[in-house]
């Protein structure tokens, strides 16, 4: 009823949402643990596009249209290389979600991720492969 109060009518709030289907691209480089967050992620009926190349990345953005983009930095030796790419992506989608991933970074790390716009950390030493569905899970769905 609010719809009749209002000087304009807008037709989408009388209809229901279209269903979207969530959009995940995974950055890892390691196949097996691709392929690993891949299985979990599948099975929380998320659809999964993974890539292995770091060259890759922006065109699967632009093809796939993610909600969620998972980047693994363990592939980087150091911030400095990490930083300017992970800022350009961040800048450049400015919707798209960002979980990294990584072994053993320290807290000053972590916090220049989400001082970059990184939305969650999941370090892989403390945690389970299906934690990454859970994290997603969380992001997408508000």
């Amino acid at each position: 009823m609010a719809y009749l109060f209002r000087q304009k009518l807008n037709i989408e709030e009388l209809s229901e949402p279209l269903y979207r289907e969530k959009r995940i691209l995974i950055y890892e480089p390691e196949y097996y643990l691709s392929a690993l967050y891949g299985h979990y992620l599948r099975s929380q009926n998320f659809d999964i596009k993974p890539c292995l190349d770091l060259s890759q990345v922006r065109q699967a953005i632009f093809v796939f249209s993610p909600q969620l983009l998972i980047f693994s930095v363990d592939a980087f030796g150091s911030w400095l290389k990490l930083k300017p790419i992970l800022q350009g992506l961040v800048a450049d989608f400015p919707n798209l979600n960002v979980v990294s991933t990584g072994y053993d970074l320290n807290s000053d790390s972590i916090k220049e991720l989400m001082e970059v716009g990184v939305a969650g950390h999941i370090n892989r030493r403390l945690s389970r492969p299906k934690d990454l569905a859970v994290l997603a899970q969380a992001l997408l769905n508000n």
